[in-house]
């Protein structure tokens, strides 16, 4: 593999040293795409430091309050740290929330919080006659002033295949009701807390689907959304948070939308399907957001 500073010289790239900010995200996702041990050797810390978790973390820190977007108070959690909300009941069963750090093994384990007394790792005290009814971590600075049920996961929860390539981290699941697209992305957030549309981040992600849900697939004639747009600029396609899409597997002749060479013909085919059973098995046809079809979806605990 070329060297991390010349092969982002030829991205045109320019890391910027003493910060904790990434180069560029994307960037960083070639640089372990190309070297999966990338994120442990020494360019990781000035060139991606945030992407490969190598930054001191933030996170508000409050004890009891009744509504975690009032805590203003922070702490430096230190490296290897994520932000915690965590819920709590007293014995006149009033609601509180305590906010803080916590060891980011103990985030990802999916563990219940321990009771108190039990030397937890997590920032804050707490009453002996309260205990954690629910928490939610998340890994930026200054995350954790919302409720639990708000925050991303940060294990897979049953019911989806987890996926792990490098450093990314996603949850996939099918929902087999035909919807549109705009309701196929509210059904995968009802689902699971954090669900989308499904991130396809790479070849290996998009073989782990063939894998996971190749016979769950036999009854799709129709296709089925994935997390992939070209709403805002033809042919420009993004994904669910805006990102520029990296990994493409079209069909042959596909994208076809005829609306590029006249933006105001209906109806736009602005969404992508993957069609499982089509010729070209598992390829992807850009279609109308509006026509229906099934949801692959995902949680993206870590793109």
């Amino acid at each position: 593999m070329l060297g991390a500073a010349v092969f982002l010289s030829a991205l045109g790239v320019t890391a910027a040293a003493g910060s904790c900010n990434d180069i560029s995200t994307d960037a960083c996702r070639l640089l372990v795409a190309a070297s999966p041990n990338f994120c442990t050797t020494p360019s990781a810390q000035t060139e991606c430091p945030a992407f490969c978790g190598l930054c001191t973390r933030t996170c508000y820190h409050c004890n009891e309050v009744n509504d975690p977007s009032t805590c203003t108070t922070s702490v430096n959690c230190g490296v290897g740290k994520e932000c915690i909300v965590a819920e709590t009941i007293g014995d006149d069963f009033i609601y509180h929330y305590n906010l803080g750090c916590a060891d980011k093994s103990y985030c990802t384990s999916g563990t219940d919080l321990p009771h108190p007394g039990s030397g937890s790792s997590v920032v804050g005290k707490r009453s002996p006659s309260k205990r954690n009814l629910q928490y939610g971590c998340c890994d930026a600075d200054l995350c954790n002033n919302k409720m639990p049920a708000e925050l991303t996961p940060t294990t897979c929860p049953t019911g989806t295949q987890e996926f792990k390539d490098g450093l990314v981290h996603v949850c996939y699941f099918l929902l087999k009701q035909e919807r549109n697209a705009d309701d196929g992305a509210k059904a995968c957030a009802n689902q699971f807390r954090g669900g989308n549309l499904a991130y396809i981040p790479s070849r290996a992600a998009d073989n782990f689907i063939k894998s996971s849900f190749g016979s769950e697939f036999s009854g799709d004639h129709s296709g089925t959304f994935i997390g992939v747009f070209d709403k805002e600029h033809e042919l420009s396609f993004v994904d669910t948070d805006g990102s520029p899409q990296i990994f493409f597997d079209w069909r042959h002749g596909q994208p076809n939308d005829p609306n590029v060479n006249d933006p105001n013909r209906e109806p736009a085919q602005d969404c992508v399907r993957m069609f499982p059973i089509d010729g070209e098995h598992y390829t992807w046809q850009d279609k109308p957001c509006e026509q229906l079809a099934w949801s692959l979806c995902s949680i993206n605990i870590h793109k």
